[in-house]
């Protein structure tokens, strides 16, 4: 295991540099919340934004950018990964349907492009959300969309035993007091398992080290790359503390 604190390009770049080539990149960045939708925070700062504690407790999170430099950069960020990503490797990216001002901005608009090829669009049915304004249906998905390096088979089986086996993950959201929105550990389990026992997987929005802490509970290697201080060190003992049938994590940068 390979935890790095600093930004996820100028680390990722030093990854190309090693010639590190990862299987699979499972993730879900900052939906930069403040900057699409930061008329509906203020308008209902004493409301349900404020009673769920959806912010990020640090600027550098980059969940207040203007949304046309957002989408930049998860363009950019995006094509980093295709280049770490073997090619028969695979993506995981964790990303919403977001409305400001009555319209509504869907991750594809992004996603097509950047270099990956779009392979499957995943619904996580969270079944629940904030109910933040009547004049819309309560949003209560988000969606995973399997990115892969190439148009060919990435190297994926489905198990039989798969708990989720069709495209809609029926999926409590998971709380944690150190982290305002962390994806939940049964998400994350069910790519991970499906993924070859050797694989090298990468989190580059690693948060609180939650698809860590399946790698490691699932004996597959990781590195995980986490801006925010406060968040790495605690993905870094969350992630120690789990136990697996390997030995204890070799190196910390």
């Amino acid at each position: 295991m390979r935890l790095i604190h600093g930004d996820c390009l100028v680390e990722m770049d030093k990854l190309i540099q090693e010639g590190v080539k990862v299987d699979a990149i499972i993730t879900s960045p900052p939906y930069n919340k403040a900057g699409y939708e930061g008329f509906i925070r203020k308008r209902h700062k004493d409301d349900n934004w404020k009673r769920r504690n959806i912010d990020y407790d640090d600027e550098s999170s980059n969940d207040f950018m203007e949304e046309s430099k957002y989408q930049e950069w998860q363009i950019e960020v995006l094509n980093k990964c295709w280049e770490l990503l073997k090619d028969d490797g695979s993506i995981f990216y964790n990303h919403k349907v977001r409305v400001a001002q009555h319209k509504a901005s869907h991750p594809i608009e992004w996603l097509l492009k950047t270099k990956l090829n779009f392979r499957q669009q995943i619904i996580w049915d969270r079944k629940s959300s904030p109910a933040i304004s009547p004049i819309r249906y309560i949003p209560s998905t988000e969606l995973v969309f399997w990115l892969t390096k190439t148009a060919t088979q990435p190297r994926f089986e489905r198990k039989d035993d798969t708990l989720h086996k069709g495209e809609v993950w029926t999926i409590q959201p998971s709380k944690n007091e150190n982290h305002p929105a962390t994806f939940p550990s049964e998400l994350v389990e069910n790519i991970v398992y499906n993924l070859p026992e050797d694989s090298l997987i990468l989190d580059c929005f690693m948060g609180i080290g939650t698809t860590g802490v399946v790698c490691k509970k699932l004996n597959r290697d990781f590195i995980g790359i986490e801006l925010v201080k406060d968040y790495f060190d605690y993905s870094k003992k969350r992630i120690e503390n789990i136990e697996n049938n390997s030995s204890t994590l070799e190196k910390f940068i």
